[in-house]
């Protein structure tokens, strides 16, 4: 009977590791950075204030794209802009994106080009804009990085004459 009792354990301990090494474990890729066929999400926010606090100024941009390959990300991004000051203003941009990354380990640089408008309250002026992007990631592990990037906006009513630098710091996912 104690022989019985001691072997049940026993037993119930070997099957359970028989059945743990039976199980599919998900891929693992020990290298940074996405691959084709992966998501990418990204969160970035910034904001500024006069001396006095008294005109202050709010930005939040969201993006998601997919990898078409490796280094070919296509996708969008949704920028939104609070102005406090005497009179709350908002603007807004959503823009279109195609980048090329390139791989060179934990930090990946990358180029592209981006189009889309910006809108809002009065005194903006609502545009359609276009421009090249460059920007840095940092993959912090497999999937996960912070980035940087910059991009000149032209208008299409303009083209040339005037453009605007925008700058976005932030952190991303790939999925």
């Amino acid at each position: 009977m104690k022989r019985t009792l001691l072997a049940l354990p026993v037993a119930a301990l070997m099957s359970s590791t028989a059945m743990a090494q039976s199980m599919e474990v998900p891929p693992y890729h020990p290298d940074p950075g996405p691959y084709a066929g992966w998501w990418e999400m990204t969160l970035a926010g910034a904001g500024t204030s006069t001396d006095n606090f008294d005109q202050n100024t709010f930005n939040a941009a969201l993006g998601i794209g997919y990898y078409l390959t490796e280094n070919v990300i296509v996708g969008g991004r949704q920028f939104l802009n609070f102005q406090v000051n005497d009179v709350d203003d908002w603007d807004g941009a959503t823009f279109v994106f195609a980048d090329y990354q390139f791989d060179f380990g934990r930090w990946q640089p990358f180029v592209g080009l981006s189009i889309g408008g910006n809108y809002g309250k009065e005194p903006i002026d609502e545009d359609f804009l276009w421009g090249p992007e460059f920007g840095l990631k940092y993959y912090v592990n497999e999937t996960a990085f912070a980035f940087g990037a910059a991009g000149y906006q032209l208008s299409f009513d303009d083209c040339c004459d005037d453009g605007v630098f925008n700058y976005t710091i932030g952190f991303g996912i790939n999925f």
